[in-house]
């Protein structure tokens, strides 16, 4: 079989787009869910031999490169064959591949496996230049989510935290292409200090296997996957209850979940307190579903919204056993919803933790002044205006909204060592804000498993003492899409600062990009 491989995989489907085709017309935007339904019908077919996967526009970070290669492993327990065929491999694409029996390029194929690194942005300068300030009060020293507007240069708990992350980050890539490859880990390492510069030459280091083109691979016999699809055998299974997995991505706000057109971060996909709840609820009262699986893919968002999600997975708990799984990224806000889960998985690559609070407020009184922008307040009392963008906060307010922050990092605290069984002391000393990988979180209590989503519904089966073949299904929570009308024209500012009304967040810094 070939079988087609392009996009970025996102865990579950989604709502459609604005714009997107019918589902009649056009192809729809292939998942992680549907390459597993199909893997799984090519693996219990007795007459496919194996698949050749031709990958044409793959876009995967090392979370998601982690959960197809995972994937593979389908084809590899039914003996039967995997071949990736690839033009271009960056670092994400061939820690999947490097997951198949075979690796194959074309002679003019594209290599950039060069390992993981991240780049910050610091906008303190330009900020400055505007007449633009950012007052920010942050709990612990590792919550750096507003630091890139508020420094010139990284800080040394920034640093550190980055550091340690990638450290781990790169093992987890070594170590697992190592295992497949059958090299060591060092030569590993060697190949992304000095990487090959042709195919021929990756070839020859062990990278990959084959150098060859496409029609040398395919032959009269081999056939598209679109073309046999509904011969395979179909799945045989029991009556029983079913799995819901309720998806949580993007940043988390209070109210309905909604989607902007505009693809930039914070403003795209938008997971609302209110949608959320109602998905658990929903699962939870279900008298078919014998179990939840929650899906985090998020950075945070408002400490509000988090409470309230994290307050339903506890009563679903109660009802239902309760699997929660993290995508790329479940950080902040994104790890404070699933504290309290039965059972609590992430990738090797995810990052997660950043315990921690982070409040500010732009200050425009230098922009104002420049500009000839003039203000007068009227403040019968002493916090009216504290949010106001007009002057920085005082020391009577820079102290109220320390205790006030405080608190809901205690509360954060609690809820964590209260979920994890873990004491106070030894999540604040986990927390303060410090990001972590899936590795690192494991070691330290953080989560309980090394898992994807597939692993997680599998832990879930087990957990509601339902069979392997049990159906899974999506609790549908559609996102409302934002755009501005005549009646209510704050529906733009809302599509564009979703955070505009929360006053105090639980966002992690800025996410990591494998290059």
């Amino acid at each position: 079989m070939v079988y087609e491989l392009r996009g970025s995989y996102p865990a579950r489907e989604r709502p459609r787009k604005l714009l997107q085709f019918p589902p009649q017309f056009g192809p729809t935007e292939p998942t992680r869910e549907s390459l597993e339904r199909d893997l799984r019908a090519l693996a219990r077919t007795p007459w496919v031999e194996g698949v050749m996967f031709r990958a044409d526009g793959l876009s995967l970070d090392l979370s998601t490169a982690y959960a197809l290669r995972k994937l593979l492993g389908i084809l590899r327990d039914a003996d039967k064959t995997s071949r990736v065929y690839l033009g271009n491999l960056d670092t994400a694409s061939y820690y999947f591949a490097s997951g198949a029996d075979e690796v194959v390029m074309p002679e003019s194929g594209e290599l950039f496996v060069l390992g993981v690194g991240l780049e910050q942005f610091y906008l303190r300068d330009l900020l400055d230049r505007l007449g633009v300030g950012v007052d920010v009060l942050a709990v612990r020293d590792y919550k750096t989510a507003f630091e890139p507007l508020a420094r010139r240069e990284m800080s040394e708990a920034q640093r550190e935290q980055y550091g340690r992350f990638l450290e781990s980050v790169s093992a987890t890539f070594r170590q697992g292409v190592a295992r497949r490859r059958e090299v060591t880990a060092d030569e590993v390492q060697g190949w992304l200090e000095h990487p090959p510069i042709s195919a021929t030459q990756a070839r020859d280091l062990g990278m990959i296997d084959t150098v060859a083109y496409e029609d040398e691979l395919i032959g009269t016999d081999d056939k598209p996957f679109a073309s046999v699809a509904r011969l395979l055998l179909a799945p045989r299974r029991a009556p029983s209850k079913r799995v819901a997995v309720v998806s949580l991505e993007g940043v988390i706000v209070t109210g309905s979940s909604r989607r902007s057109p505009l693809p930039v971060p914070l403003v795209g996909e938008q997971a609302g307190s209110d949608t959320l709840v109602r998905a658990l609820r929903q699962a939870a009262q279900d008298p078919q579903t014998g179990a939840i699986v929650l899906y985090v893919d998020s950075g945070g968002g408002s400490a509000l919204a988090s409470d309230l999600i994290g307050r339903e997975v506890m009563r679903a708990r109660q009802h239902k056993p309760v699997v929660a799984v993290m995508g790329s990224v479940a950080a902040s806000g994104g790890y404070y919803v699933l504290t309290h889960a039965n059972v609590v998985m992430a990738a090797p690559t995810t990052l997660t933790g950043s315990i921690g609070v982070v409040v500010g407020k732009p200050v425009l009184e230098e922009a104002f002044g420049r500009y000839g922008v003039s203000s007068e307040r009227l403040e019968p009392y002493p916090f009216a205006l504290a949010f106001s963008a007009s002057y920085p906060f005082d020391d009577k307010q820079r102290d109220w909204l320390e205790r006030y922050t405080d608190d809901v990092y205690q509360r954060f605290v609690a809820r964590v060592a209260a979920g994890r069984g873990l004491s106070r002391d030894d999540v604040d000393a986990l927390g303060r804000g410090r990001i972590w990988s899936g590795t690192d979180a494991l070691e330290r209590g953080l989560i309980d498993e090394l898992g994807d989503l597939p692993a997680a519904i599998a832990r879930a089966k087990q957990l509601a003492d339902l069979p392997g073949s049990a159906p899974v299904y999506n609790v549908r929570a559609p996102s409302k899409l934002i755009l501005p009308t005549r009646d209510d024209p704050s529906t733009l500012l809302r599509s564009l600062a979703p955070l505009q009304r929360e006053r105090t967040l639980l966002l992690c810094p800025s996410l990591y990009s494998v290059r």
